[in-house]
Formats: structure tokens, C-alpha cells, sequence
């Protein structure tokens, strides 16, 4: 059974799961349940009915999904899901302070004609502008069009631009890159200046894509090649890493990619340096690196990432985790003391989708998102499952609950 045989079933399982999903996660969205016996106030107050702090702190509260890979053959099913999404955090009690996607909202396995691709992808945006909160969108290797593709096919940083990044830009001011080419980057980072996080989005997918195949077609696409250039390397280290024009320095980050796979064939490990430059942000200490390509200057790589201004502080500026995609898979991993975390796929209703957990079209697990909040008073990260793979490893339950995932 599909969502399209039965609208008004389907609406009621996911009425019924957005109530179960917020049951859950309602009690730790506006504080850390506390032990009202053992906890000592000095300064601070506790609801007596609930036992949360009321006026230390708030939780920050975040939609996550990734891969909701839109199909072009299964448009109106494959597109449901991102519409139930954005309704989903339009509707909540609790005000999001942002609705992060990690990439992949395309299909493309061959090549694709860019006014369809870009009618596709204008379907899947459209629903995002909807997003009350900020839209924060990471590219992924599918999204660039470029699969095998002809070069005219490829979305440009102005099209991407239309797609998305100019409406966040205009209605919640998220921080874009003017690159030397004259364009805005696709990079960018969005301050909840009430919580003092800071999330980045990191386009992963920046590498050379004028090295054309014999028969024309973009020989480093984004299906094989991941590399982050020198460009926005620079940007990274010195602008979205930088805190010293804030009052408070102890500003969380949360970085947002599509992937972090490593092949030095193509691109040598730009990604894996990127999580030296943030091991040394953590620790208030220096990176330096100073890399020379053999045959490609595009991906010659010159870092010089210098945080000890920060090393004398009591509190200071940190990385609470990664936000990734790609591997359709709920994976948690600790890459040099950084946080890493994966998601399921956000749609199960085309061909990439994913045999590890049963995703049944018209049924809860059709779709997939988390509620990702974080405890900036005690450093502890919490998911809540919507949909697929509630069980998420099968072990019961969603992650890091009830003591959290410390940062």
C-alpha cells in the first residue's frame, strides 16, 4: 500500500507519530530534567512541577534529514515527504531554530537535461521556503547534476542560489561567501545568537569540475569526488571559526555535510584535514598544512588555522558535532574527539532507498527525520526518531537518551 491509495490513512499515521515523537521529546526541549533532591541552586530557579531549570538556559532544537533523493519518475510520493517534514516542524509546540538537510535532494544516476533537474529541484525548495524556521541546506553528490553529465547540465553557484540560498539569505540572514569569482557562495553559517551555536553548512561537493572525460562528460563529479577548496578552506578557518567580534566566546558549532569519505585518488583528504582544522579549534591550538598536488593546482591546499587566541578563556568557543548523510545509515562515530553522526535516508519510496531497515511506503516508516537537541548547560546532544528505523540500531529506543551524548 502506498500513501496515494489511502491519503486519509496514511495522514493518521503520521498524526500518530508526530504525537508519539513529541511525547518523547517535549520534556528535555526547554531543559534537562534534573534531580530536584540532589540539585543545588544558587542562583537559579526550578519549576516545581517539572523540576527543569527556567532560567539558566534553553535547549536548541533542530530538524535533521538528509538523502530525500526526489525521483523523477515517483515525483508526487517521493516529494510527500519532505512537505510532511516542513509541516511537522511548522506545527510543533516547541519553535525550531533551524531545519538542517544534509544533502542529496536529487536522483540523478544518468544524464539529465538541467531544466528538469531544475524543475525537480524547484519542486523540493518550494516546500522547504515553507520552513518557518531557517532552511539550512548542505549539497550533496547528487545535487550538482553532474553524474556522468555534460558540463551545460551542471547547476551553478547562481542557480543554486535561486534554488535556496537567496531566500535564506534575505529572510534569516544566514553568512554567505562573496567569492572571487563575482558569485555567492554556497557555503554559509546561521548564528542562534540566543543559544550561542553557530551552524555550517559546508559545500563538499567544491572541486574541479572543468576536467572533462574523453567523451566530454565531467570527469570529477560529485559521485566520486569530495574536496573542499582553497577558497572556502580560508572562509571556514577565518570567518565561520571565528568568534572575537562576540561578547561571549563560548559559542557551540554544528557543521553540516554531506559526506566525509576519504579517496586520495581523486582529491587527496581535504575532509579529513578539515577535522584537524576543528580538533584544533576544540583545544585552542594551531593547524598548519601546506600541501602541493602533483598534477591539478586546484588542489594544492594551504591551512594555517591558529586558535590558541582562544586558549586562555575558562569558556570557550567548541564543536558540539557533525550533521552527515549519505550512507543511508544511522551511524555515530568520534573522528579526533569530534562527534560525528549519520542518518537514514529521509524518503523510502525510490530506488535509494535502503534494504537495512524495512521502509514500507504509506506506513510510518515511509519517512525519516531527527529532532536534534542540545543541552548547551551540560554539553549533552539528544535525537529523537521520527518515522524509519525508530529502533535505530535495534537496540530500542532513540539515541542517546536518557544521559545524552556529552560534547
Amino acid at each position: 500500500m502506498s500513501y496515494m491509495d489511502d491519503v486519509n490513512n496514511y495522514d493518521k499515521v503520521c498524526a500518530d507519530e508526530a504525537l508519539r515523537v513529541l511525547r518523547n521529546f517535549l520534556p528535555y526541549s526547554a531543559g534537562a530534567i534534573e534531580n530536584k533532591q540532589t540539585h543545588n541552586y544558587k542562583n537559579g530557579f526550578k519549576d516545581p512541577l517539572t523540576g527543569y531549570d527556567t532560567d539558566q538556559y534553553k535547549t536548541a532544537n533542530f530538524i535533521y534529514f538528509a538523502d530525500s533523493h526526489s525521483d523523477f519518475i515517483l515525483a508526487d510520493e517521493s516529494l510527500d515527504n519532505v512537505k510532511r517534514t516542513i509541516e511537522f516542524a511548522n506545527n510543533s509546540p516547541v519553535k525550531f531554530d533551524a531545519v538542517i538537510h544534509a544533502g542529496d535532494v536529487l536522483t540523478p544516476f544518468y544524464l539529465v537535461d538541467k531544466k528538469e533537474a531544475l524543475g525537480m529541484a524547484n519542486r523540493f525548495f518550494d516546500e522547504a521556503k515553507k520552513c518557518e524556521a531557517p532552511f539550512i541546506f548542505a549539497k550533496g553528490n547528487h545535487d550538482l547534476n553532474d553524474w556522468d553529465n555534460l558540463p551545460e547540465n551542471m547547476f551553478t553557484d547562481d542557480d543554486w542560489g535561486e534554488l535556496i540560498y537567496n531566500h535564506v539569505e534575505e529572510k534569516h540572514q544566514i553568512k554567505r561567501q562573496l567569492k572571487k569569482n563575482g558569485s555567492k557562495s554556497t557555503w554559509h553559517y546561521y548564528d542562534v545568537e540566543d543559544k550561542k551555536i553557530r551552524v555550517v553548512s559546508v559545500d563538499i561537493n567544491d572541486t574541479d569540475k572543468t576536467v572533462l572525460t574523453e567523451k566530454g562528460t565531467v570527469k570529477l563529479h560529485g559521485g566520486i569526488s569530495f574536496y573542499i577548496s582553497q577558497e572556502q578552506m580560508d572562509w571556514i578557518v577565518n570567518e565561520a571559526l571565528q568568534f572575537d567580534d562576540k561578547e561571549e566566546k563560548d559559542w557551540g558549532v554544528i557543521f553540516t555535510m554531506h559526506h566525509i569519505t576519504r579517496r586520495p585518488k581523486f582529491h587527496e583528504n581535504a575532509v579529513e584535514w578539515l577535522l584537524d582544522v576543528c580538533a584544533a579549534f576544540n583545544e585552542s591550538t594551531v593547524f598548519t598544512l601546506n600541501h602541493k598536488h602533483p598534477e591539478n593546482s586546484f588542489f594544492d591546499l594551504k591551512i594555517d588555522a591558529d586558535f590558541t587566541r582562544y586558549a586562555s578563556l575558562e569558556k570557550k568557543p567548541h564543536i558540539i558535532c557533525w550533521l552527515l548523510g549519505h550512507l543511508h545509515e544511522d551511524i555515530f562515530e568520534v573522528h579526533k574527539g569530534i562527534n560525528v553522526l549519520y542518518i537514514l535516508n529521509n524518503s523510502a519510496t525510490i530506488v535509494c532507498s535502503d534494504p537495512r531497515v524495512a521502509r514500507v511506503p504509506g506506513t510510518v516508516s515511509q519517512n525519516c527525520f531527527d529532532i536534534v537537541s542540545v543541552d548547551t548547560l551540560h554539553r549533552k546532544i539528544r535525537t529523537f526518531r521520527y518515522g524509519a528505523g525508530v529502533t535505530c540500531f535495534g537496540e530500542g529506543g532513540d539515541r542517546f537518551l536518557p544521559d545524552g551524548l556529552s560534547y
